[in-house]
């Protein structure tokens, strides 16, 4: 067996789980008036289905006085009785496919947002540096009803037929928050020491096990390091860890404290970092524990995570951005199909930047994710039809597959000489490698339909092609080219598009000024890239900051590297005019200009859609669908989301 590691049983407390790849806690915006709801019952039994060994649930409130003030509506709330039958209905579903399944309770404490009547309570005050919003001193009197409400909460899930609970002790949870000096400045029996500090998170302990009993999983997720100054390193965690592992039956090794945008910027690893770059805190962990550990971050792929279990690093291994990107990879992976994963990118679009938006999560390469009440299967067509898709790039590409799975004949054609379209240009960018992901794992897909696909590269569509070929259905997935604006100048030599640059196009100056025209990936990526080959580059926003669209994570990281690098970033500053050899500027607040010496311009504004074959072949075929960029430039996840949802609708 190629996977003796990963899909051996364990046993965790008084439970035995059938593999190890484990589902970890993770906001996903699916909940309703803070309860459970169908949508996160079936997104969690595809996961099941799937074949994933253990999941935990996303976190669940345990205490009126953190009502889910950061997710108004989203956060569930365990407070009373009301959550049983939810809790009875996800364990009955996942249970039918022998997963092992735990919630997740926790109090946020001073991490949220205060509500009216609803104060932020901590165990000091203070303002974390993310939050900019002081904090209450908890008596206690408070603590030790919130003990008991863990207790409560714990007896729920009991009741509600699950398999355990896991306490979330880190992240800059109210556990953490007392556990860590970072936070806790008290000088009771609460404060202080280092017994005093954890004496909370026991209590809580103890309180769960009295309402629960040994017959039942008791979990505790921690930060094997909290990655801040003040905080508690991997050392202390270690004696933490060891005095924890005699009360709980697992522990989760993950790192980071939400109050520090640093620490939070890698706490769920963008694409920037390195896989399993943080597993080693697991391993650490586990040479002073003798319970089972779970790893965390970046683990993408079965291979990976088979390796750090041979080599001893941890019991389990977290996988829950790569179930969420496949459900079904742990079943591929034992049935050896490992050419059908779909990998996850890291690219956090579709996950944390949905939830920075108070959105349900998504994720770009799996549009039934969250959908899954609608998208389940994909079944036959009744009848097959001709189906030719212009354009190959992700939108082209996803929507072939999905015409094909569906049984229809399809033709694909791509101008270029090769599929994947703009993410092969992005992917260019400095940390950005790993979208080229996206390009192979629908090329993969595509050649399991390839009796199905005919794919023409290097021809360039034109109406009178696409007729030539009698289709019963064309989707136009043209995307789009970048977009140059109305400015004075704008025609010269020294004018170029972040696309010639990451392409290697032209011949760049010493001094770069780049226009930054989405506030995302393009300015920041290119700026880098240019910054790395010595150049002095200065970006220009007409936004308060740059990458004020970037998600939580890549956000901090690329604006670190950025200054770190020594690129200059101007917010409220956009171009009036450009010449040889300057641009004359204009603060957008004040109207104040400015001239500026500079040898290159680099246009990173997005793209305008190529919408003209659509345009040739209105009213002359008899289905007509635009896709992607070509509909409107966007993002990446609309264009495979499109794709997927033209493709299985024929």
């Amino acid at each position: 067996m190629q996977f003796p590691n990963l899909f051996s049983p364990i046993k965790i407390g008084p439970k035995t789980v059938k593999n190890r790849i484990v589902s970890t806690g993770h906001q996903t915006g699916y909940a309703v008036d803070n309860m459970f709801t169908d949508r996160l019952v079936a997104y969690h039994r595809e996961r099941a289905r799937g074949g994933v060994g253990l999941i935990i649930t996303e976190t669940t409130s345990v205490h009126p006085s953190y009502a889910g003030q950061r997710f108004p509506g989203l956060q569930i709330f365990n407070h009373d009785d009301r959550i049983i039958p939810w809790l009875q209905k996800l364990a009955d579903t996942v249970h039918e496919y022998d997963t092992t399944i735990v919630e997740q309770i926790s109090h946020g404490g001073g991490m949220g947002k205060s509500a009216p009547m609803l104060p932020l309570l901590a165990p000091s005050a203070d303002i974390p540096e993310r939050k900019c919003e002081m904090s209450r001193e908890l008596e206690i009197d408070e603590i030790k009803e919130i003990v008991q409400a863990f207790g409560q909460a714990a007896r729920r899930a009991k009741e509600g037929g699950l398999d355990g609970v896991e306490i979330h002790g880190g992240h800059g949870n109210l556990i953490t928050q007392f556990m860590t000096p970072y936070s806790n400045r008290r000088t009771d029996e609460y404060g202080g020491s280092l017994e005093n500090r954890l004496r909370f998170a026991l209590e809580v302990i103890d309180c769960v096990r009295e309402n629960v009993g040994n017959d039942f999983i008791v979990g505790m997720r921690i930060s094997g390091d909290e990655l801040v100054d003040g905080g508690q390193t991997l050392e202390d965690m270690k004696k933490v860890a060891a005095i924890l592992a005699g009360k709980v039956d697992l522990l989760n090794v993950s790192f980071g404290h939400f109050w520090d945008y640093m620490s939070t910027a890698v706490m769920v690893s963008p694409m920037a970092i390195p896989l399993d770059a943080f597993v080693y805190l697991a391993a650490e962990i586990k040479e002073v524990v003798d319970i089972p550990v779970i790893a965390v971050s970046r683990i993408n792929d079965p291979l990976l995570a088979e390796k750090i279990l041979a080599d001893g690093h941890a019991d389990l291994v977290a996988m829950t951005r790569a179930l969420l990107c496949d459900p079904e990879l742990p079943n591929k992976a034992r049935e050896n199909r490992l050419e059908a994963i779909r990998t996850c990118i890291a690219c956090s679009q579709g996950c944390i930047h949905h939830i920075d938006e108070r959105t349900p999560i998504t994720c770009i390469q799996n549009p039934t994710a969250g959908r899954e009440m609608e998208w389940s299967t994909i079944e036959p067509a009744k009848s097959r039809k001709k189906v030719v898709v212009v354009g190959g790039g992700p939108a082209g590409m996803e929507a072939a597959w999905a015409a094909a799975r569906r049984g229809h004949q399809v033709v694909l054609y791509e101008k270029e000489k090769q599929l994947g379209g703009q993410v092969l240009i992005a992917a260019k960018a400095p940390f950005r490698t790993d979208l080229g992901d996206v390009a192979r794992n629908l090329s993969r897909q595509l050649e399991q339909e390839k009796e199905k696909v005919a794919i023409k590269l290097g021809v360039e569509a034109t109406a009178d092609t696409v007729l030539a070929e009698a289709p019963d259905v064309v989707i136009v997935a043209t995307g789009s080219t970048p977009f140059i604006p109305p400015i004075v100048g704008v025609e010269g030599a020294n004018v170029v598009t972040d696309w010639d640059v990451l392409e290697e196009k032209i011949e760049i100056g010493k001094k770069v000024v780049v226009l930054d025209g989405e506030g995302g990936h393009r300015a920041c990526g290119v700026a880098e890239l240019l910054a790395d080959k010595g150049k002095q580059v200065e970006i220009l926003t007409r936004q308060f900051y740059v990458g004020v669209n970037l998600n939580r994570n890549d956000k901090s990281l690329a604006l670190q590297r950025l200054l770190q690098k020594k690129v200059v970033l101007k917010p409220h500053t956009w171009v009036r005019e450009m010449r040889e050899g300057e641009v004359v500027t204009y603060d957008t607040l004040t109207k104040a200009e400015e001239v500026i010496a500079v040898d290159t311009v680099v246009l990173a504004l997005g793209g305008q859609a190529s919408y003209g074959l659509c345009r040739d072949l209105k009213g002359k075929v008899k289905e007509l669908y635009a896709i992607g960029d070509c509909l409107g430039p966007r993002k990446l996840e609309p264009a495979i989301y499109e794709g997927f949802s033209i493709g299985i609708s024929l």
